[in-house]
């Protein structure tokens, strides 16, 4: 039996070896094929059928970045297979590799794909290239103006590290006193709307395994209202009581 599963891995293996051979070549052939039709002084035409432009050039590039796209899924799910350690989404997997600089092969696939794309875009219509720069340029200020606001909202929803270390802490605490309210983690110097996302999200993963009760308390102080979140064992009195506004 021993021997018929060695024998399997083994195809597997092999099987495994050749697609990905095959997936490179025909990655080679296609970007091969792409800069070859990209430098023809002349457009290459089918007389009565098709003119291979600017615009079919444009086509072919979104083509092979959806086709990147798919071959860092697949990478992705290889890892996940083999109990390496990797981000829990593909969300994270091109978060981690792109905005943490994990793999920076990654980013530079991304950055040549666009690169190649813009030139593409002023061969094809300097009009259009200018408005999706001008467009572009835009967006770029504006996340510039709000990068704290969108770095916080990637990192919430991206960053697998920066979540796990948000869990530990609140499991920690919640295995502790048997309860976590947002008081708690006041003293990290945090956002209390960091913490109170942090609790809600343990409560959203944990709330039938650990059977949960989660439970909001505003309070006012200074004019301001403050929203307090705790999560507790059904068994334990809820503490939101203490908090009282001023």
């Amino acid at each position: 039996m021993k021997n018929t599963h060695d024998k399997l891995s083994n195809v597997e293996s092999i099987t495994t070896i050749i697609v990905n051979i095959g997936t490179i070549i025909s990655w080679a052939f296609s970007i091969f094929t792409f800069f070859v039709l990209a430098w023809q002084p002349q457009p290459i035409t089918l007389p009565g059928i098709l003119e291979l432009s600017a615009s079919y050039k444009l086509i072919f590039l979104i083509s092979i970045f959806l086709g990147y796209l798919q071959l860092l899924k697949r990478l992705w799910e290889k890892s996940k297979r083999t109990h390496t350690e990797v981000e829990s989404s593909f969300g994270s997997f091109i978060y981690g590799s792109v905005i943490k600089f994990k793999r920076p092969l990654v980013l530079v696939g991304f950055l040549i794909i666009f690169g190649v794309i813009i030139i593409v875009l002023f061969e094809a219509d300097l009009f259009i290239a200018f408005i999706l720069i001008f467009f572009g340029f835009i967006g770029f200020v504006y996340a510039l103006m709000e990068r704290k606001e969108i770095s916080d909202k990637a990192k919430k929803k991206y960053d697998d590290e920066y979540r796990k270390r948000w869990l530990k802490r609140v499991q920690a605490q919640l295995y502790q006193d048997g309860f976590a309210h947002t008081a708690n983690f006041i003293n990290l110097e945090y956002e209390i709307e960091d913490i109170n996302w942090a609790i809600r999200t343990y409560f959203d993963i944990y709330e039938f395994e650990k059977d949960l009760t989660f439970g909001v308390q505003y309070v006012e102080k200074n004019y301001h209202t403050y929203e307090i979140c705790e999560i507790r064992f059904k068994h334990v009195v809820s503490q939101l009581s203490n908090f009282q506004s001023n």
